[in-house]
């Protein structure tokens, strides 16, 4: 046939070609070489030109890669060939599937497998009867082929590797990519019953290809010898000229019956054949035990009883392999050829009773670093015991587990039976679940003693109605909780204990156990007391000297000027001096009789902005006075607070006239309320006066402690007091020249009532 230049494919139009419906598709079929049916068609196209005549693929397919024309040709054919493989279908021709050869460019396009999917659509064709073939040259940029190759195989059509042999890298793709079969290119095929390496190559495919689990198909067959060689080696399909050359549709179909009567007629006899495939698929299946005995994760092995020694006939499994060993050194071996003497004595104590009849043997060994855990069971033959099959897992892992937990199981009882705190678990009832030995060094009774028991009997009676109500409410809060009270010694005396209570909670989130840590104060009690006796003393001390010193001078004024009035004159100058310093010794006393004031019988709920603004508004005028500005900060949030209002205003109107005279140049005096907690509430003042000291800040809140020169130094003490009594605390911070941070932290009215219901 004569040539085709390229002038003539650009002048004729592969476009109009299309259009023209000048292309053609021959098929050639894809025998079973067990059965001699036809299970496979392949479609190639053919250029029926009107002038020229058939041109074959080669002389146009490279032009129409070339400039692009490969792609809607490859739809044309994709289409034409399923909707061929229908109308047989439709016409009672037994399923069949249909090859169809693709390009790198149309394999490239980014709606290819969209394309595919639409035919299948549009046809009705099963994906499992379309198979495409691709070469190992499309297959060179793996990192753009494998996502579609994964689409298509998603979609359900077949995938295989065309001209196998013949490329690069062929090994390369068998493993990573996911094929169904691979095709021997017929270079090999032709020669392999006069070449001995190529006989080589093509036996060593199918072998491989077997043990890959891969459909193996042969192309190229011309005669009869290649048809015996392919099937007395197993290969599964066949295809070549010695079947059919491709043929059109209507040939093919006139031809059906024949093509598929020559395997019998000229093969290999077909019980032979199937016989020879049996044996294939009894070594495979030996093989894949193999396989599975070798890669299972732990190790399996057996033994049989020759002279009175176990002699090992089997061992492999990926635990021999971790351990470092491999079935050479097991197999055909007893124990005492790979073990140590005592390891192996000890086995054969357990390889003695599984051939006993011992069901279920079971022993825990070691490999190296690997533990394992071992099970022998006796296989019976005619009553009599032939072999014994074992199996082993990895336990390494349980086993460092357990050994860590022995650790750490006997470091908690070394501390727990030698610390001195108390340690408890109680359930939400109080009843005690486990008790430190401890109990015993502290309390004098056995830990026993209390296990099972309410950890409330033997708590002071004065103390019963207070620990359960911190119980209760540390069970209701889910919170940890610290407590003091007095418990009962195995002498009949009471330990006072300090304890700090912490719920565990369960998956629900509900309190399941309470864990109690306590520990004996008793001496700390004592030194306490004895302290705050000591320094009762001496605060008296201090205070009989403080008010000793206050009272002097004014008397001493008074003396003065009453002895002056004695000698001259009533004036009135002298007299307004006296009153001041009476006014003066008044104001002490008041401070003193506050001081000693422990009746609280005016509190009432009151809220805490309107507090604030109102002593605020009633400080602001003073405040001008002195060139002070009092800054408040907005609040969104203004709980109730518990409290004597009058005691209240007065700590504010004290704090603020102390941040007043810090700034005697005047100033800004900011003022902020805000949550501390969820029950708490903070009030800040903030003033840039002189600042206090270091030095006189460690004696801040001290009776009689003062700066100012006609203080009396209680101010702050009975600012403290007050704060005290109202469960709340005060804060100060300052610094010199920057002036000084107030803070008093009350609990709102919800914390209250929950401490006092």
């Amino acid at each position: 046939m004569k040539t085709i230049d390229k002038d003539f494919l650009f002048e004729a139009n592969l476009k109009k070609a299309l259009e023209n419906d000048e292309f053609r598709l021959h098929y050639q079929p894809k025998v079973n070489l067990v059965t001699g049916r036809i299970w496979a068609v392949e479609a190639l196209i053919r250029w029926e030109h009107p002038k020229k005549g058939i041109i074959p693929p080669l002389e146009f397919i490279p032009f129409a890669e070339e400039s692009g024309w490969i792609v809607p040709i490859g739809d044309w054919v994709l289409r034409t060939a399923c909707q061929q493989l229908k109308d047989w279908l439709n016409e009672g021709f037994h399923p069949m599937v249909m090859a169809v050869n693709l390009s790198a460019s149309q394999f490239y396009q980014p709606d290819f497998v969209k394309t595919v999917q639409s035919v299948i659509e549009e046809t009705g064709i099963p994906p499992e009867y379309i198979e495409f073939e691709i070469t190992e040259s499309i297959m060179l940029n793996s990192e753009s082929v494998l996502p579609v190759i994964r689409d298509l195989k998603q979609i359900g059509v077949r995938i295989g590797l065309d001209d196998f042999g013949t490329g690069f890298c062929s090994l390369y793709y068998l493993k990573e990519f996911p094929i169904d079969f691979i095709k021997i290119d017929q270079s090999f095929v032709q020669n392999c019953t006069t070449d001995s390496k190529d006989e080589t190559i093509v036996k060593a495919i199918i072998a491989m290809s077997h043990q890959l689990k891969l459909e193996v198909i042969a192309e190229g067959i011309e005669t009869k010898e290649q048809l015996i060689f392919l099937q007395q080696h197993l290969c599964n399909t066949g295809q070549g000229y010695f079947f059919s050359k491709p043929i059109p549709s209507q040939e093919f179909v006139q031809q059906f019956n024949e093509i598929e009567r020559i395997v019998f007629q000229n093969g290999i006899p077909q019980e032979f054949n199937r016989q020879k495939w049996l044996e294939e698929e009894l070594e495979l299946s030996r093989q894949n035990l193999k396989d599975t005995i070798r890669k299972q994760q732990g190790m399996i092995f057996k033994f049989v009883k020759q002279n009175g020694k176990f002699i090992h006939t089997l061992c492999d499994g990926e635990l021999l392999y971790q351990a470092g060993g491999t079935p050479e050194h097991v197999v055909g071996k007893e124990l005492h050829d790979f073990l140590p003497e005592k390891d192996a004595n000890n086995k054969l104590h357990y390889y003695e009773r599984a051939w006993e009849v011992e069901e279920n043997v079971i022993y825990e060994g070691k490999l190296g670093d690997i533990w394992y855990l071992a099970s022998l069971r006796p296989i019976r033959r005619g009553g009599q015991v032939v072999e014994v099959i074992g199996s082993c897992v990895d336990i390494t892992q349980r086993k460092v587990l357990e050994e860590s937990l022995k650790l750490s199981e006997y470091k908690y009882r070394l501390i727990a039976e030698n610390m001195q705190d108390l340690i408890g678990v109680l359930d939400t009832n109080g009843i005690i679940q486990y008790a430190s030995p401890s109990h015993k060094t502290v309390l004098g009774f056995s830990p026993y003693v209390y296990e099972g028991n309410s950890a409330f009997e033997q708590v002071h009676p004065e103390d019963i109605a207070y620990i359960k109500k911190q119980y209760e409410n540390m069970i209701k809060t889910k919170t940890s909780c610290y407590v003091e009270f007095r418990y009962r010694h195995d002498n009949g005396d009471w330990v006072d204990l300090e304890a700090l209570g912490t719920p565990v909670l369960d998956k629900q989130g509900e309190v399941e156990h309470i864990v109690l840590v306590a520990r004996d104060i008793s001496k700390r009690k004592k030194a306490e007391e004895l302290l705050l006796r000591s320094e009762k003393r001496s605060v008296l001390g201090r205070l009989a000297k403080g008010v000793a010193h206050e009272i002097r001078n004014p008397l001493t004024s008074i003396k003065g000027f009453v002895q002056l009035l004695q000698e001259e004159e009533i004036h009135t100058f002298y007299t307004d001096i006296i009153m001041a310093e009476i006014h003066r010794l008044e104001e002490i006393v008041e401070d003193f009789l506050f001081l000693a004031k422990t009746e609280d019988n005016q509190r009432k709920d009151v809220d805490s902005k309107n507090l604030l603004d109102e002593v605020v508004q009633l400080y602001k005028l003073k405040a001008i006075l002195k060139n002070i500005e009092i800054v408040q900060e907005p609040v969104l949030d203004s709980p109730l607070i518990n409290c004597d209002v009058n005691q209240m205003k007065h700590v504010f109107m004290n704090i603020l006239q102390n941040s007043v005279e810090a700034m005697p140049e005047g100033g800004i005096i900011t003022i902020k309320m805000f949550w501390k907690d969820s029950n708490h509430i903070t009030f800040r003042f903030i003033d840039r006066g002189n600042g206090i000291t270091e030095d006189r800040m460690k004696h801040i809140a001290e009776p009689f402690y003062s700066n100012k020169e006609k203080g009396t130094g209680l101010g702050l003490t009975i600012c403290q007091k007050i704060i005290h009594e109202h469960g709340g605390t005060m804060v100060i911070k300052s610094k010199v020249n920057q002036g000084t941070i107030v803070d008093i932290n009350l609990p709102t009215k919800q914390l209250y009532l929950i401490e006092n219901n």
